[in-house]
């Protein structure tokens, strides 16, 4: 009899339309330990609005990151993005979950616009210990198509998907993992992408709100290049505070401080707009703190200046807080620079192998 070894790590692999980035994190010992990671930039429009449209470029860039940081666990986690995915926290009144599985796809019916035969169907009990006659239910739905195309995708890719994510429930874990939770009101995480930014509320572990806003680094790096006259990656060191290789070392990097209002004008009204609802609730509340993540979450001036705009408490996370990790992974550039924008596959690395 031949036994096979169960493994003790999981991959966690958040695909951007800028960049692929892994993580692994090994489970085994008393404390969580990241392993490895890497990071591959994509061609330009490898993946755009949420679509793949380059597919060998990605499948190509999920090999060379795998065979680069020699990991050799293929079962992966990934995400759907809020783009693919309908999230909706909905009344209904009080039942168990058996009576709830059976009437599920009715409330699914007034609530999803897709035919329920095309579409894949998720629900978490938001109150299961609550007295009210009714009861908040999260409820997610996805085209059964998408799925079926990533999960195609990773396959060719020589990986087996073990766990699929929503992306904003998995940014709410990694936050979670690493931050004690108020003790009252919510937390806000801001996940700044290149071509969208997601916006999730979390109370006591609990996903409150998701919102998908289509706006990202992207639209900055436009803005700079633009504006300044300057190539794509003349814009980027200036959006991230460094100089070129012909800029004299004499020279301040560019300031971009002017061109932010770009990205943050959107993202700030969807956290107000966030927190109005939350106050609307019948618990109500406030937002304590925002957690800023993401490749552009180091943008010069950016947390400061959406701190100032939002009016609450606002701080770059890092979602390696309470993750242990061998300090040579982080020779070539320094954990603060990069965890921030590895949020998304920490989160779906804290999966259980």
């Amino acid at each position: 009899m031949i036994f096979k070894k169960a493994a003790t790590t999981t991959v966690g692999l958040d695909l951007g339309s800028y960049s692929i980035k892994m993580v692994e994190i090994d489970h085994s010992g008393k404390e969580l330990t990241l392993v490895n990671y890497g990071i591959t930039e994509l061609q330009p429009d490898a993946i755009k609005g949420g679509q793949v449209v380059e597919r060998q470029a990605v499948v190509e860039g999920i090999e060379m990151l795998f065979e680069t940081c020699q990991v050799v666990n293929r079962q992966v986690c990934v995400a759907l993005s809020g783009t693919d995915v309908i999230i909706k926290t909905i009344q209904t009144d009080r039942m168990s979950r058996e009576e709830l599985e059976k009437n599920i796809s009715w409330e699914a019916e007034q609530h999803v616009p897709f035919p329920l035969n095309e579409i894949c169907l998720d629900f978490q009990v938001l109150d299961p210990e609550g007295d009210d006659p009714q009861m908040n239910v999260l409820l997610v739905a996805a085209k059964q198509e998408l799925i079926e195309e990533k999960l195609s995708l990773f396959e060719e890719s020589g990986c087996d998907v073990l766990v699929m994510d929503v992306d904003t429930f998995a940014l709410m874990n990694a936050l979670e993992a690493n931050y004690e939770a108020p003790s009252s009101g919510c937390d806000c995480v801001v996940h700044f992408g290149n071509e969208s930014t997601q916006v999730g509320l979390v109370k006591g572990g609990l996903p409150i709100l998701t919102r998908h806003l289509p706006v990202g680094g992207k639209n900055l790096l436009e803005t700079v290049q633009g504006q300044l006259g300057i190539s794509e990656d003349e814009a980027y060191l200036a959006l991230m505070g460094e100089q070129g290789e012909n800029s004299s070392s004499e020279t301040p990097a560019p300031d971009i401080t002017s061109f932010l209002p770009a990205l943050l004008e959107d993202v700030v009204t969807g956290v107000n707009r966030a927190g109005a609802f939350l106050e609307s609730t019948a618990e109500g509340g406030v937002i304590e703190r925002v957690f800023l993540s993401g490749g552009c979450a180091n943008i010069q001036g950016l947390h400061a200046q959406f701190e100032e705009q939002v009016g609450i408490p606002s701080q770059i996370v890092n979602p390696l807080a309470k993750i242990s990790f061998k300090a040579e992974l982080f020779q070539a550039e320094p954990v603060e620079k990069v965890s921030p924008a590895l949020m998304l596959a920490i989160g779906l690395g804290l999966h259980m192998p």
